[in-house]
């Protein structure tokens, strides 16, 4: 899935199978084959695990990384072998480098003053980024003498500033403590719409790719596992491996066979699961009469029902976050000789069973995925 082009106007941002190698591994390493649209305004949010490239997909894309193959373009026009100076990208690291001995004011200014804009003109753009960071008052202070989050800002309003085609934001709320992570959090919210350049971010944490971008992509293997709209792409992972990734906790040995699906939560209809549609597709063309899958659900698809219905079940933990709490329960076997099947379950925080109690466990299937085993 690729995001639709701004009508009458081309990508602000757009690769075509770019290849980028990068690390100590052979030549074949790298990422493969990289192609994405990014429109004036949007905002796209790169999710993958330590190691995929995705700092190395920004830095390609700015013009400091070298390719190996491909196409990169800025509004149409080819800039792949342009130096970084001549790509219209802004590529922020996750602390922000300001100037110390300038001003809140002259640091924004900066990229208009070497363009040599008028002062009158400097006036007006610096005021105007000052108010949409929220940043109004602050233009005289001394950079040592803001918060951490007015930092990120400043550093954002300079990047805009320089009117970029494209902003490149590495990590950009990975060292804040929770309340400055809200402060830019709500900033980068902001930064989209006409006017605005293509935002391209990398970050390790799902929320805020869930919270700030349009569409999220998945890096794994060196190439896009699925391209997709956050609410989707949580809901319909393309395959096991980005289900995994997004670290979907109930991944249970399934079967199909005709038109049903028997796990260890009993038997539910092909017809009702979440990828009900790719699940008879790959029944059809597969001509045996039952093939083993993978059933993920989840926790917040699992429910516990009183003792004696849906599946028994006994509750072995509780674990207890921020955000939910959830309960592992152990389904009872059917023999002795079977291995154990754990499942996690949302619960609510208070007034839920304690370790050791008999519960039922039923599966909402609409919201079930199966794979393919491999």
């Amino acid at each position: 899935m690729t995001a639709a082009v701004t009508p009458g106007g081309p990508p602000a941002l757009e690769l075509q199978a770019l290849d980028v190698p990068f690390g100590a591994a052979p030549a074949a390493a790298g990422l493969r084959g990289i192609s994405l649209q990014i429109a004036p305004g949007e905002r796209v949010a790169i999710v993958g695990p330590s190691g995929a490239g995705k700092t190395t997909l920004l830095r390609a894309i700015a013009g400091l990384t070298p390719t190996t193959g491909g196409v990169v373009r800025g509004d149409g026009a080819d800039m792949t072998g342009a130096p970084p100076e001549r790509r219209g990208c802004a590529y922020l690291h996750q602390s922000p480098v300001l100037f110390p001995h300038l001003d809140v004011f002259e640091n924004i200014a900066f990229p208009l003053r070497v363009r040599r804009v008028s002062r009158q003109d400097v006036a007006a753009r610096v005021a105007s980024l000052l108010a949409l960071l929220q940043l109004d008052g602050l233009g005289g202070r001394r950079t040592d003498a803001v918060s951490g989050g007015q930092r990120h800002r400043i550093a954002l309003a300079r990047a805009l500033a320089a009117d970029p085609r494209a902003l490149l934001l590495d990590e950009p709320l990975a060292a804040l403590d929770p309340t400055l992570r809200d402060d830019v959090r709500e900033t980068l919210a902001r930064l989209s719409g006409p006017g605005l350049p293509a935002l391209l971010l990398v970050t390790h944490d799902f929320d805020d790719a869930a919270l700030l971008a349009d569409r999220v992509l998945v890096l794994l293997d060196g190439s896009i596992a699925q391209d997709d709209q956050p609410a989707r792409l949580f809901a319909r992972p393309a395959t096991l491996a980005v289900a995994r990734f997004l670290g979907i906790p109930n991944q249970l040995p399934a079967v199909v066979g005709g038109e049903h699906v028997h796990s260890a939560f009993g038997t539910v209809p092909l017809g009702v699961l979440a990828n009900a549609e790719d699940a008879a597709r790959m029944m059809a063309s597969d001509r045996a009469t039952e093939r083993r899958l993978t059933l993920v659900a989840a926790a917040d698809a699992v429910r516990l029902t009183p003792p004696g219905t849906g599946v028994d079940a006994r509750v072995g933990a509780v674990r207890v976050r921020s955000a939910r709490t959830t309960v592992l329960v152990e389904i009872d076997r059917a023999s002795p000789d079977d291995e154990p099947v754990i499942v996690e379950c949302a619960v609510e925080r208070h007034g839920h069973p304690g370790v050791g109690a008999r519960v039922g466990v039923s599966l909402d299937a609409s919201r079930a995925l199966v794979y393919p085993d491999r």
